[in-house]
């Protein structure tokens, strides 16, 4: 290394002159030096991280290198950790990195309850007063939602209750054409696959309860995301969707016991059920049953096939 420290060195023997090399830190001759980085040119194995086995030329070896016996990188790989420019002012990694801001919502409410307890301290003996005094800090409440009801069976229409009609009302109505089942209203007689499709498409609650009850599928390859979508993303399986005529719903199930043991139809033998779409199981998915009913109150899901 040529400096100043370095020509003032007088120091010889029978191979050459003794420089200085590695920062000044090892003082050998030009062919101590080369054998030192042919070992290696540091103290340890970068391999092992160790130097229990390293017994050749030590003292021309230091222990500086990209990585240390810990196995940490150092100031040689990276450079040094000096910041060697001023920060942003703009914050801008340090803003991708943070959680957004809470919703207004969440203090409003705390400061709905505060203002709450405050009416009930001021009211502790009348509650007709506590109840006017809320009614003029938050205002009336807000009316409740009643579009989603959860009470009808498989999405589709409530549950059967006996009716009672006089003969006038049944003579006048006999000869009509049915156009709707009663037990599946989204269903029209005259255009089920059209009507059947346009259901799905109009309740959420029944487009996800397909989804996770279809059995057909047109996958061009056998893996879990083509399984899942392969009825709206191939051209096949939009046909084979927009073609299907059947309801779950409007369908009663052979509970006759005899038959279906004497046919073998739990173990799938029976030749008039193995192969029908609403006993067949759902498509394989990560988050799709095993089963087209609901295992805790033993309803059938809604699915058209």
């Amino acid at each position: 290394m040529a400096s100043h420290k370095n020509d003032r060195m007088l120091a010889r023997n029978v191979e050459g002159s003794v420089n200085l090399y590695h920062g000044q830190m090892v003082q050998a001759t030009a062919a101590d030096r080369g054998l030192a980085e042919r070992l290696g040119g540091h103290g340890y194995n970068i391999l092992s991280n160790s130097d229990q086995h390293e017994v050749y030329l030590r003292d021309l070896r230091p222990q500086e290198h990209f990585v240390d016996h810990k196995g940490r990188h150092t100031a040689h790989l990276f450079g040094a950790r000096r910041r060697k420019f001023a920060g942003d002012e703009r914050s801008l990694l340090s803003r991708t990195l943070q959680h957004p801001d809470a919703h207004p919502r969440e203090g409003a409410l705390a400061q709905q309850r505060l203002e709450t307890q405050l009416a009930q301290m001021e009211n502790s003996q009348s509650y007709g007063s506590f109840q006017a005094r809320c009614a003029d800090l938050h205002g009336p409440p807000a009316a409740k939602r009643h579009t989603v009801r959860n009470a009808r069976y498989a999405n589709e229409a409530d549950k059967f209750r006996p009716s009672i009609t006089t003969r006038d009302d049944w003579q006048r109505r006999r000869g009509e054409t049915m156009t709707h089942c009663k037990s599946a209203p989204s269903v029209s007689l005259a255009d089920p696959a059209s009507s059947l499709q346009r259901a799905a498409a109009t309740d959420a609650r029944k487009d996800a309860s397909q989804r996770l009850n279809e059995s057909a599928h047109a996958a061009p390859r056998m893996a879990g995301n083509s399984f899942t979508t392969s009825m709206e993303a191939v051209p096949l399986g939009r046909s084979i969707s927009a073609s299907q005529r059947h309801c779950s719903v409007n369908r009663i199930e052979n509970h006759d016991f005899g038959i279906t043991r004497k046919n073998n139809h739990y173990s799938s033998q029976d030749k008039l059920t193995r192969s029908d779409p609403f006993y067949l199981p759902p498509r394989a998915g990560i988050t799709h049953n095993s089963v087209k009913y609901d295992i805790v109150n033993n309803e059938q899901r809604w699915f058209k096939y």
